[in-house]
Protein backbone atom coordinates (compact mmCIF):
# COMPACT_ATOMS: atom_id res chain seq x y z
CA UNK A 1 0.00 0.00 0.00
CA UNK A 2 1.45 2.94 -0.58
CA UNK A 3 1.66 6.22 1.39
CA UNK A 4 1.17 9.65 0.54
CA UNK A 5 3.65 12.28 2.26
CA UNK A 6 1.94 14.18 5.01
CA UNK A 7 -1.15 11.87 5.35
CA UNK A 8 -0.33 11.68 9.08
CA UNK A 9 0.24 15.49 9.51
CA UNK A 10 -3.23 15.94 7.36
CA UNK A 11 -4.88 13.19 9.53
CA UNK A 12 -3.87 15.33 12.52
CA UNK A 13 -5.13 18.43 11.18
CA UNK A 14 -8.50 17.45 10.48
CA UNK A 15 -8.84 15.52 14.41
CA UNK A 16 -8.11 19.02 15.63
CA UNK A 17 -9.98 20.92 13.96
CA UNK A 18 -13.02 18.93 14.13
CA UNK A 19 -12.42 18.43 18.17
CA UNK A 20 -12.74 21.75 18.19
CA UNK A 21 -15.68 22.29 16.48
CA UNK A 22 -17.72 19.55 17.38
CA UNK A 23 -17.87 21.32 21.05
CA UNK A 24 -19.26 24.75 19.59
CA UNK A 25 -22.13 22.29 17.43
CA UNK A 26 -23.19 20.54 20.83
CA UNK A 27 -26.37 21.53 22.43
CA UNK A 28 -26.10 24.91 23.41
CA UNK A 29 -27.12 26.02 26.88
CA UNK A 30 -30.73 27.15 28.03
CA UNK A 31 -31.02 30.27 25.95
CA UNK A 32 -32.97 31.83 28.89
CA UNK A 33 -30.19 31.67 31.11
CA UNK A 34 -27.17 33.92 32.34
CA UNK A 35 -23.56 33.01 32.26
CA UNK A 36 -23.05 30.55 35.54
CA UNK A 37 -26.97 30.23 36.12
CA UNK A 38 -28.21 26.88 37.06
CA UNK A 39 -31.36 25.42 35.63
CA UNK A 40 -32.97 23.75 38.41
CA UNK A 41 -36.35 21.67 37.39
CA UNK A 42 -39.19 21.55 40.28
CA UNK A 43 -42.38 19.75 40.94
CA UNK A 44 -44.75 20.89 43.15
CA UNK A 45 -46.44 18.46 45.62
CA UNK A 46 -50.10 17.62 44.55
CA UNK A 47 -52.21 19.78 46.66
CA UNK A 48 -49.21 21.30 48.75
CA UNK A 49 -47.31 24.44 48.26
CA UNK A 50 -43.70 24.50 47.22
CA UNK A 51 -41.73 26.80 48.95
CA UNK A 52 -38.48 27.67 47.46
CA UNK A 53 -35.07 30.07 48.99
CA UNK A 54 -32.02 30.97 48.65
CA UNK A 55 -29.70 33.80 48.09
CA UNK A 56 -29.47 36.21 44.52
CA UNK A 57 -26.35 35.78 43.67
CA UNK A 58 -24.94 37.39 40.36
CA UNK A 59 -23.99 34.25 38.16
CA UNK A 60 -24.65 31.87 40.73
CA UNK A 61 -27.91 32.04 40.84
CA UNK A 62 -30.91 29.57 40.53
CA UNK A 63 -33.58 29.36 37.93
CA UNK A 64 -36.37 26.97 38.43
CA UNK A 65 -38.23 25.40 35.30
CA UNK A 66 -42.13 24.27 36.39
CA UNK A 67 -44.28 22.34 33.32
CA UNK A 68 -47.89 23.39 33.87
CA UNK A 69 -50.97 22.22 32.49
CA UNK A 70 -53.50 23.75 30.36
CA UNK A 71 -56.45 24.83 32.86
CA UNK A 72 -54.05 25.16 35.97
CA UNK A 73 -54.31 27.97 37.98
CA UNK A 74 -50.22 29.01 39.60
CA UNK A 75 -50.28 30.72 42.84
CA UNK A 76 -47.06 32.86 43.31
CA UNK A 77 -45.97 34.46 46.59
CA UNK A 78 -42.95 35.98 46.82
CA UNK A 79 -40.72 37.51 50.03
CA UNK A 80 -37.35 39.52 50.52
CA UNK A 81 -36.27 41.53 52.74
CA UNK A 82 -34.51 44.02 49.62
CA UNK A 83 -36.10 46.56 47.80
CA UNK A 84 -33.61 45.40 44.98
CA UNK A 85 -34.11 41.73 44.66
CA UNK A 86 -37.13 40.90 41.62
CA UNK A 87 -39.24 37.26 40.88
CA UNK A 88 -39.70 37.49 36.85
CA UNK A 89 -41.08 34.68 35.01
CA UNK A 90 -40.98 33.40 31.51
CA UNK A 91 -42.66 30.86 29.25
CA UNK A 92 -40.28 28.57 26.63
CA UNK A 93 -42.83 28.62 24.17
CA UNK A 94 -43.04 32.05 23.48
CA UNK A 95 -40.42 33.27 20.40
CA UNK A 96 -39.77 36.59 22.55
CA UNK A 97 -37.37 37.05 26.04
CA UNK A 98 -40.16 39.17 27.53
CA UNK A 99 -41.50 37.96 31.20
CA UNK A 100 -45.25 37.52 31.50
CA UNK A 101 -44.57 38.16 35.12
CA UNK A 102 -42.62 40.44 36.79
CA UNK A 103 -42.89 41.11 41.04
CA UNK A 104 -41.58 44.53 40.32
CA UNK A 105 -45.27 45.33 37.86
CA UNK A 106 -47.57 42.95 39.11
CA UNK A 107 -46.73 43.07 42.74
CA UNK A 108 -44.95 39.79 44.93
CA UNK A 109 -48.69 38.05 45.36
CA UNK A 110 -50.28 36.66 41.70
CA UNK A 111 -52.62 34.00 40.64
CA UNK A 112 -51.74 33.21 37.24
CA UNK A 113 -53.89 31.22 34.71
CA UNK A 114 -52.44 28.59 32.11
CA UNK A 115 -53.42 29.28 28.76
CA UNK A 116 -51.38 26.34 27.21
CA UNK A 117 -49.33 23.14 28.54
CA UNK A 118 -45.56 24.75 28.87
CA UNK A 119 -42.64 24.95 30.32
CA UNK A 120 -42.13 28.34 33.28
CA UNK A 121 -38.85 29.74 33.58
CA UNK A 122 -39.14 31.48 37.59
CA UNK A 123 -36.18 34.35 38.04
CA UNK A 124 -35.38 35.87 41.35
CA UNK A 125 -32.83 38.16 40.65
CA UNK A 126 -31.13 40.72 42.54
CA UNK A 127 -31.01 44.33 40.16
CA UNK A 128 -27.81 45.43 38.67
CA UNK A 129 -28.99 48.73 38.42
CA UNK A 130 -29.22 49.41 42.03
CA UNK A 131 -26.88 52.18 43.92
CA UNK A 132 -26.40 49.66 46.41
CA UNK A 133 -23.57 47.30 46.40
CA UNK A 134 -23.48 43.41 47.70
CA UNK A 135 -23.72 40.27 46.75
CA UNK A 136 -27.51 39.71 46.45
CA UNK A 137 -30.40 39.21 48.85
CA UNK A 138 -32.36 36.16 50.26
CA UNK A 139 -35.63 35.06 48.60
CA UNK A 140 -38.72 33.07 49.52
CA UNK A 141 -40.99 31.70 46.46
CA UNK A 142 -44.23 29.62 47.48
CA UNK A 143 -45.65 27.88 44.22
CA UNK A 144 -49.16 26.90 44.90
CA UNK A 145 -51.37 24.34 42.02
CA UNK A 146 -54.64 24.70 41.47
Amino acid sequence: MKRFPGSAWLAAVLFLLFGMIGPALADPPHPNLYKGEKLVPIEPPVGKPLELSGWTRDGRSHVYSLHVKRGQTVGINFWTPSRFTYLVMFDVSRPDDEAFYSSDEDGNIKSLPVANNTTWLIRPYYSRVSPRRGLGAPYKVVIGIK
